[in-house]
């Protein structure tokens, strides 16, 4: 499939800001402030994308934002541009177990990181990339139909 040229940065904007609305905000799947917390951009910041007259996000922002939200979001996006988007497929077992694998790490490295009760910057770093890792698998498990992962 190729590019569409004729997607504009107002095209942009609009799709954004609508793909966001289906996932976020008061009884959706995630309020302003989960998306603002999980991505540290302020949730005025993040409202703001998708206010009528809101600027266009930054590329940078754009990948955490779409990072936090269920993987159709971004296949939404991106198959409006003209590009194809497929959601990676794994076994369903293999799926719960991979993630629970995934949570004891980061609770094990978070508890290390824990116990001078500080956490410096390049300790947040790990932490971000840690969840970064699993979120995905996480998100797959929320978003499965009939109660498994597919």
């Amino acid at each position: 499939m190729k590019f569409n040229g004729d997607f504009s940065s107002d095209g942009a904007k609009v799709l954004i800001a609508e793909t966001i609305r289906l996932y976020v905000g008061h009884g959706r799947r995630l309020s302003f402030k989960d998306v603002a917390e999980a991505t540290d951009i302020k949730e005025g910041t993040v409202r703001s994308y998708v206010a009528e007259d809101g600027p266009l996000m930054p590329l940078d922002v754009f990948m955490r934002v779409f990072t936090v939200l269920p993987p159709e979001a971004f296949a939404r996006v991106a198959r409006q541009m003209g590009f194809a988007a497929a959601l990676v497929e794994t076994a369903d077992d293999g799926t719960v177990r991979k993630a629970i694998t995934q949570a004891a790490q980061f609770v094990a490295t978070g508890t290390e990181i824990l116990e001078d009760g500080v956490i410096t910057p390049s300790e947040r770093a790990v932490l971000r990339r840690t969840a970064g890792e699993f979120i995905p698998m996480l998100q797959r498990i929320a978003t499965c139909e009939g109660g498994t992962p597919h």
